[in-house]
């Protein structure tokens, strides 16, 4: 199943890296990839994910989950 989502507060590597690390936490993530220049986060996940968690994920870093 691939999900995408925008997240807006992401500017640099350490944001992505952070965001990615989160992410793959959540049981059932199979991969994360993330576009800097679009704000795009593409999940692949091997069953429907919850958006509560990946919002609580995202949250944690200090960044909001725009539009999924």
């Amino acid at each position: 199943m691939k999900k995408i989502i925008k997240v807006e507060g992401m500017k640099c590597e350490y944001c992505k890296n952070s965001v990615i690390n989160a992410l793959k936490e959540i049981k059932d993530i199979q991969n994360v990839e993330i576009n800097l220049d679009s704000k795009e986060v593409v999940i692949e996940s091997n069953n429907k994910i919850d958006m509560t968690i990946i919002k609580e994920k995202i949250s944690e870093k200090d960044l909001k989950l725009f539009k999924c």
